[in-house]
Formats: structure tokens, sequence, C-alpha cells
């Protein structure tokens, strides 16, 4: 099963890797905790990385989806030129349709050969283009071929309300370009934000609380009960900047898919490279 057929069952996958995740963690907790293995990092970061790659194959699998709904959009200027052009040589709609469905318009060729088969087993001109704008539901498919329906149902001089859709269609795609463009800086800017973040965390951690605590792993400290750090050893310092350095990682990975393409579950592939960057950071380095 290819990821992008994969989302077809996109709840089941989540649910799936959500249970696994949660069973492997407890499991590791408790032989953790019994002293039966070792872990190099706490209970509660080793959970929060053992979700993160639980869900790396749901991540994968809303990206290539993704990804075919935007190959798909790209390919819709191109159809309506073409559809155009064949109506105005006296082609009926639907006739065109069919035509453009032996032509190379990536995933969208696929979609348009299953309504050119609707068509050809007596399936209604309207019920076939609404069965493709449930199969695809992206923005520019239901708003162009939802005109296309209207078009086809006003008759009259077709070949001109295509020429608007196509113009319409053009437009709101250079709109949809223009604005990932002029968001791209602020993913930009929280990528910098998050290295700060990690740079400080290492920073103290490497310099300032190895000195107050020391470098030895069972050195504590305590000057009293006022102190805040007593009772800390370096190692659980640095754990617990790495959790912070993670749940960075997280929200702003989810926040940078949302500012730079709408959606927040693309920002997954940054929260991913956050993380990775961060666990090498602190293993590495610290």
């Amino acid at each position: 099963m290819s990821l992008r057929a994969a989302y077809v069952h996109r709840n089941l996958v989540y649910g799936l890797s959500i249970a696994g995740a949660i069973v492997v963690s407890l499991v590791v907790a408790v032989l953790s905790l019994s002293g039966d293995i070792s872990l190099p990092f706490s209970v509660p970061t080793t959970t929060i990385l053992i979700i993160l790659v639980f869900l790396v194959f749901p991540n994968f699998m809303e990206l290539s989806y993704q990804r075919w709904r935007q190959r798909i959009d790209e390919a819709i200027p191109a159809l309506l030129t073409d559809i155009a052009a064949q109506v105005k040589t006296g082609i009926t709609l639907d006739r065109a349709l069919e035509i453009a469905a032996t032509k190379d318009y990536g995933p969208l060729t696929v979609e348009l050969k299953k309504l050119q088969t609707q068509l050809l087993l007596g399936v209604p001109f309207e019920d076939a283009v609404n069965r493709l704008i449930a199969r695809v539901k992206t923005v520019m498919v239901k708003r162009t071929f939802g005109l296309i329906v209207q078009a086809n149902r006003a008759g009259g001089k077709i070949e001109e309300l295509l020429d608007i859709i196509q113009s319409d269609a053009n437009e709101l795609y250079l709109l949809d370009k223009e604005r990932r463009s002029a968001l791209r800086p602020y993913v930009v800017v929280i990528y910098i934000a998050f290295g700060v973040f990690v740079a400080v965390s290492v920073l103290l951690v490497d310099s300032f609380f190895k000195q107050v605590l020391g470098s030895s792993t069972g050195t504590t400290v305590s000057f009293g009960t006022g102190n805040g750090l007593a009772g800390l050893t370096l190692p659980v310092v640095k754990d617990l900047f790495l959790q912070m350095a993670l749940i960075e990682a997280i929200f702003g990975g989810f926040g940078a898919g949302k500012l730079g393409e709408g959606s927040f579950t693309a920002g997954f592939k940054h929260v991913l490279i956050m993380a990775g960057a961060t666990v090498a950071v602190f293993v590495l380095v610290v």
C-alpha cells in the first residue's frame, strides 16, 4: 500500500501509531524502573522520543497526501487551457474532459480517467464531477470544477465561461504561491528562535550548571532549604533542558507548518528535524 493510499485509513494509522507508542512507552518505563534496562535519557524524555518515532510513518503519509494534492492544483491551469481550446473548436465540455484524460497532468490524469470511466458508464456529468471533487477535496478543485458544473448547467457560450474560470484559477494559484512565499521568512524565524534556545540551553548546561553542580554524575548541591538547586545533579539538569528543547521543537515545528503550508500536520517534518537536531546536540556537545 502506498503512503497516499494509506491516507484513506488515516484514523486507523494514527490510532495504531499512538497505541503502539503508549504500549512501548509503558513497557520501557516498567523495565527501566525495575532496573532491567538502562536508558540513555530519563523516562519522560524517552517517552517523548518514542512518540515522535511512532509518528514518523503518519508524517510521511501526510506529506505524500499533501504533495499529491499540491501537484493536482498545479496542473489545473494547464487543464483549463486545454479544455477551453477544445471547447472553442466545437467539442462538448464532457467530451473535452474525456480527451483531457488521455494527456499527462500528473496525478490529476488518474482522477480524470476515473471521471472518463464514470461518464462512459452513464453517470451524469454533474455527479461524476462532484465525485472527483469529493475525492480530491482541495480548494482549487472545489472552486474550479464547481464552476465547470455551473457553466455546463447554464449552457450558452461555455468557452467564454471557461476563460473566466481559467483566469480565476490562475489568480487563485498565484495568490496561494505568493502567500507561501510571503510566510516563508517566518518559518526561518522559528528555526532561528529554536536554534537560539538550544544554544542558550547548551551554554547554561555546559558552563554554568557544570561549574555549580560539578561534572560528576553523583555530585549534588545543597545550600540550604531556600536553594532552588538543592538535590539536583548535572545529568538531571541536562535532561530537563533536553525535555524543554524537545517541547520547543514540537510547538515550533507545528507552528512552522501552519505558517508555511497552512496545516499543522504539515509541520511534523519540522518537528522531526528540530527534535533530531536537539538530541544530536545534547548527545554530542553537552
